[in-house]
């Protein structure tokens, strides 16, 4: 489906019931919505709640389907407002959940820090929390787990791709690595991607928005041990200000935290999908 967006069609998929309670999934930097398809879509089904809840796809604008948005585009505040518009075109006036991975998790925070008790629950993962990238407290790579008689079957190509940001790094993670994360790569607008990174951070401020309201939703934050992208120490602040939040950090795991540990990943968001439940009734 597509959503005409002022300087974006934006490709968005559903699943669930039009009536269900909304939750908004915001998929990471460069990425496209089968990431979030990949990870959340499992944990729906664990948790045994398919018909309890409207899950919202969509690739943000420059990524995905989504890659041809216009340059104006081209900041975190403008993703956040497309996004945001989005889930009012497909729901509109209810509050809703949201999920989102590393930059996406930036978007989620945001999307709180503005609109308060009208988001109802909230699940980050692997999240950026700093907007100034330079001062991330992040871990030195380790590639703990590896095959390396099927990495020597990848091209040098994929290989090196893999790698990049790898813990484990075995053939069910290429797997899903390269049907879930790869293809986003390969569809990203390099020229928006650069553009934003030139209009980061968000106009809201929202460390000091949870410090004068903490979120009181169900909450779930999930980081990896050895995640050299964002790291784990950033994200601890986040407890006192997430009240009901459960907060799990991952060994063997970077910021591909999703496919280097699904059992665990799993587990957790199904929790926080049945906390969900229970909390909006």
């Amino acid at each position: 489906m597509t959503f005409d967006y002022p300087g974006c069609a934006v490709h968005y998929e559903l699943e669930g019931p039009a009536d269900g309670a909304p939750i908004l999934m915001l998929h990471g930097f460069g990425c496209e919505l089968a990431l979030m398809r990949g990870c959340m879509e499992p944990a729906v089904r664990a948790a045994g709640v398919q018909d309890r809840f409207l899950r919202v796809y969509l690739d943000l604008p420059g990524h995905g389907q989504s890659a041809g948005a216009d340059l104006s585009l081209a900041s975190t505040d403008a993703i956040l407002d497309c996004a945001l518009a989005l889930q009012n075109h497909v729901a509109p006036g209810r509050p809703f959940a949201v999920v989102g991975e590393s930059f996406g998790g930036y978007l989620a925070l945001g999307a709180i820090a503005r609109l308060g008790e009208h988001v109802t629950g909230a699940q980050l993962l692997c999240p950026l929390t700093v907007d100034d990238l330079a001062a991330r407290q992040t871990e030195p790579l380790a590639l703990i787990r590896r095959d390396d008689a099927f990495l020597a079957s990848l091209s040098a190509q994929d290989r090196q791709s893999f790698l990049q940001l790898a813990v484990r790094a075995d053939e069910p993670t290429w797997r899903r690595f390269s049907t879930e994360e790869a293809p986003g790569f390969a569809r990203a607008n390099p020229a928006f991607l650069t553009a934003v990174d030139e209009r980061y951070p968000l106009s809201v401020d929202v460390d000091a928005a949870l410090a004068a309201r903490p979120f009181a939703g169900p909450a779930l934050v999930v980081c990896g041990r050895q995640d050299a992208m964002v790291g784990y120490r950033d994200q601890l602040r986040l407890l006192p200000l997430m009240p009901c939040a459960t907060f799990a950090v991952l060994d063997v795991a970077g910021h591909n935290l999703q496919l280097e540990q699904p059992e665990l990943y799993t587990a957790l968001a199904a929790d926080w999908l049945r906390r969900l439940g229970a909390a909006i009734g």
